[in-house]
């Protein structure tokens, strides 16, 4: 237990994102670092309860559930449920405001090397990348000539752009929950896809977004769908090694294949992927905005 809380809080206190705190300015939202909103471990002794597991499950569900008030509560929390003498539970609950998944990564990364090392199992390596080297870089590009071009690009990219639709009629609205399946890839649907993207000359992740757009433009029954693709928004800049939020979602317009065969389609969809990619540091919240789509409930892109 000590070696964990070492190298929790000293994990935790490297990723200053998770100790942001909001507030509403006279010119819009703001954030800070508050240092006594940092996510020092908390121990949870249930090891005598009849199923600590069960306990445990049920304490982290409930805590995941809450509602968190940005202006108000902690964007993040870190627990660690004390089964029995030699088994444990880390929960760790970050608000999406502070990081994505790709910055939950390198900061579980980062604790369990620093956990490793206080065990005398490896080395400490590198510290987590400062914050205020991606929030300077970020206000250079707020203020760039690039930006402005990434912004006239996507307005006459979404020029005409019809109203998204989901995969099913009606309007969903935003959960408190989601539902997960895992569903293992049939090693022979993989190999098909990589033989598949080999013969395309494209990179297997764009063939199956490719594929998975068409699908939902079918499944959706219009004529052009609009779907959301992740763009990572890291390689080469100072976020990369920094847990904070950089993910951007936006939007991609899928018409109906027609005539063209699977490669055709593909490699046309994989253009309009690199093209966006050009431009994906553009915020999709901002391009929201930016076509009007505030209010009522209008969304920028379907599934």
């Amino acid at each position: 237990l000590p070696a964990f809380t070492e190298a929790a809080n000293r994990g935790v206190a490297e990723a200053e994102a998770l100790s942001l705190r909001m507030r509403d300015g006279a010119g819009g939202p703001v954030q800070g670092v508050d240092d006594s909103l940092l996510p020092r471990l908390q121990i949870v002794d249930v090891s005598q309860e009849p199923d600590p597991r069960a306990v445990a499950r049920a304490a982290m569900l409930r805590e995941r559930l809450m509602p968190v008030d940005p202006m108000r509560d902690r964007l993040a929390l870190q627990q660690l449920y004390v089964l029995g003498p030699d088994r444990h539970a880390w929960y760790l609950r970050v608000h999406h405001l502070a990081t994505d998944g790709y910055g939950m990564a390198l900061l579980t990364e980062r604790i369990c090397a620093l956990y490793a090392a206080v065990l005398g199992q490896g080395d400490t390596g590198l510290p987590l990348a400062a914050l205020d080297a991606a929030l300077a870089e970020d206000l250079q590009y707020r203020s760039s000539q690039r930006r402005s071009a990434d912004a006239a690009y996507w307005r006459d990219a979404m020029a005409g752009m019809p109203a998204p639709a989901g995969l099913g009629p009606g309007f969903a609205h935003a959960a408190q929950d989601c539902l997960r399946h895992v569903q293992p890839v049939a090693p022979a649907l993989r190999e098909r896809l990589h033989a598949v993207a080999d013969a395309i000359g494209q990179p297997w992740p764009d063939v199956l977004t490719a594929l998975t757009a068409a699908y939902c433009q079918r499944m959706s029954g219009v004529a052009e769908g609009v779907v959301g693709v992740a763009f990572m928004g890291r390689l080469g800049s100072a976020p990369a090694g920094c847990p904070e939020m950089v993910m951007n979602v936006l939007p991609l317009r899928v018409a109906a294949a027609g005539t063209l065969d699977v490669a055709a389609y593909v490699q046309a969809l994989s253009r309009s992927l690199v093209r966006g990619r050009r431009h994906g540091r553009y915020r999709g919240e901002q391009l929201w905005r930016d076509l009007g789509l505030l209010g009522g409930q209008r969304r920028l892109h379907g599934p």
